[in-house]
């Protein structure tokens, strides 16, 4: 029996790359890292916009690293 790629599983990431948007509505966001399998993030952070600290919440996930 021959191995090929066909027949191998491909190894799982242990890290993405989130979206984090703000809670003001600005429209404000910035990427980050997270683990795999952790919860969806929420992180308090200075927001230009409103030149204040706010909640961002993840949004979407852009792509496995």
């Amino acid at each position: 029996m021959f191995l090929t790629a066909a027949n191998l599983a491909k190894a799982k990431s242990k890290t993405v790359l989130v979206q984090m948007m703000s809670a003001a509505g600005t429209g404000f966001f910035f990427n980050t890292k997270r683990g795999r399998l952790k919860d969806k993030m929420v992180i308090r952070k200075h927001d230009p916009f409103v030149n204040k600290h706010v909640l961002f919440f993840e949004k979407r996930k852009i792509k496995s690293i």
